[in-house]
């Protein structure tokens, strides 16, 4: 071989080693998420005004979405159920608060072109598109009658229900406000003009909102969409919460672990392009008291957890963002080896440089004077969960720069 194709077969080898560039994001309509409510296995009746069974009902959510869109489609689960799932008719239309819709916006929405279908055991279903247009942070009732007397695996929220028998669509159907009840929307995904990035919190109750007003959208990652909806060049961004409230790194028990659900509730959404990971608190609290099986969990058994996480991602090309957990003095399952594990995971947070950066969550939540508690002002009187004014002060330590990519990942 002479020298110059020496040169050549090293440049060739070199260019062989190099990452390639990832391709230019195509145009034009996109589907992407919009809503997103991580599947949850059935459970027990536990507080007042719980319904577990439909009987013959239609059964409505209010969700706000997240996107703008000219068509959306629906995303039904039965991934956790313990049998299939028949639904009948299923509309969606624009709503108030309370799930009052506009009924010149309603459309029956079709599986397979059909106004209702079965959902097998362990599958998620998703329907045909509508042409439905929505705007960014308006809010969709979505109703789905059941035919027969069921108890479905879903989600825990606050839905409507009608009397039994009657599968109505119109507004004026009287429905019963309902405190806590399975939902099997799962999804809503919408087709956007061009294609957008989303950014998912995936975590715990601190997450979803626990504590937060019912019905005014003020956790934590919806507060933060409005953030990014205001501010223009973050505009083309997405929050999607995918919280569980009492949900584990480790162990199951409130939903599927976080490692076992990682792929399903944050990997497969439309159009994902970064996670901010805020969860550990549940892991350190149920491994403190004395009627759990878990045992205590240390800091490595925590941090183990989230390389994990942090690999999964960055095999995917995604980044992923980690949160300081809050301080919690005061909270039920409160001790001080829990909070010394705690002080341990977050100073490995903020100086290995495992996550893609920091979102120091515990920084503006914590009490100057006592810090290891929050700031009274800022929870609702459980020692452990934000209150809304909490959440605005959480949604405004998130670095719009850092999350989107079009800032430089600071130093710690």
């Amino acid at each position: 071989m002479n020298a110059r194709c020496a040169i050549a077969a090293a440049m060739m080898g070199l260019c062989a080693l190099m990452p390639a560039e990832a391709a230019p994001q195509a145009s034009g309509p996109a589907w992407v998420a919009a809503w997103y409510s991580p599947p949850f296995p059935p459970t027990a009746n536990l507080i007042y005004n719980d319904v577990r069974v439909f009987d013959h009902q239609t059964v409505r959510q209010v969700v706000r979405l997240e996107a703008s869109g000219g068509r959306l489609r629906l995303r039904l689960t039965n991934e956790l159920g313990l049998s299939s799932v028949k639904f009948g008719t299923v509309h969606i239309a624009l709503s108030s608060p309370n799930g009052v819709t506009e009924a010149k916006t309603d459309h029956q929405v079709l599986f397979g072109g059909k106004p209702g279908g079965e959902i097998k055991l362990g599958e998620a279903l998703i329907s045909d598109p509508v042409d439905f247009k929505v705007n960014a942070h308006q809010l969709v009732a979505v109703s789905v009658y059941y035919p027969g007397r069921l108890a479905p695996s879903g989600h825990l929220v606050s839905l409507r229900i009608s009397k039994a028998g009657d599968h109505s669509a119109e507004a004026v159907m009287p429905f019963t406000d309902i405190t806590r009840a399975p939902s099997i929307v799962s999804g809503v995904e919408v087709e956007a003009p061009q294609p957008r990035n989303v950014l998912v919190a995936f975590g715990d109750s601190i997450t979803e909102g626990a504590c937060a007003t019912p019905n005014w959208n003020q956790s934590w990652p919806q507060q933060l969409a409005v953030r990014l909806l205001q501010s223009r060049p973050h505009t083309n961004w997405t929050i999607i919460n995918a919280g569980i409230s009492g949900n584990r790194l480790l162990y199951d028990g409130a939903g599927q672990k976080a490692l076992d659900r990682f792929d399903r509730d944050v990997l497969s959404l439309a159009g994902l392009k970064a996670i901010v990971l805020l969860e550990g608190i549940n892991d350190i609290g149920a491994g403190s008291t004395v009627d759990t099986d878990t045992g205590p969990r240390s800091a490595d058994d925590i941090i183990g957890a989230y390389k994990q996480l942090i690999a999964r991602a960055h095999t995917r090309g995604i980044k992923i963002y980690g949160g300081t957990l809050l301080p919690y003095s005061g909270a039920v399952y409160f001790s001080a080896p829990g909070e010394a594990v705690r002080l341990a995971i977050n100073s490995w947070i903020r100086t290995a440089g495992a996550f893609d950066g920091v979102v120091d969550f515990e920084s503006v939540m914590r009490d100057p004077a006592a810090p290891s508690q929050l700031i009274g002002a800022y929870q609702c009187g459980d020692n452990l969960h934000p209150n809304d004014a909490g959440y605005a002060a959480m949604a405004g330590a998130v670095n719009l720069d850092l999350v989107t990519g079009s800032g430089r990942k600071p130093r710690h």
